[in-house]
């Protein structure tokens, strides 16, 4: 599947939680689409880790090399 004409959108929410760093990741595919979780994740390694991962699959979805 390609992202739609609007391209793959990643929506990071991120808070403290007793003083440690959460995030969670939802995506959408196609901007007039519905969204999808990713995951809920601690600390910024994983954050990054998780958009990496998301940004490799829509390249990967449009043909291209990561």
């Amino acid at each position: 599947m390609t992202a739609g004409p609007g391209g793959a959108v990643l929506l990071l929410t991120a808070w403290l939680d007793e003083g440690a760093l959460r995030v969670r990741l939802t995506a959408a595919d196609d901007l007039a689409g519905p969204s999808r979780p990713v995951g809920v994740v601690a600390g910024v390694d994983d954050a990054c880790d998780t958009v990496r991962r998301w940004l490799q699959e829509v390249a990967a979805r449009g043909g291209e090399h990561a």
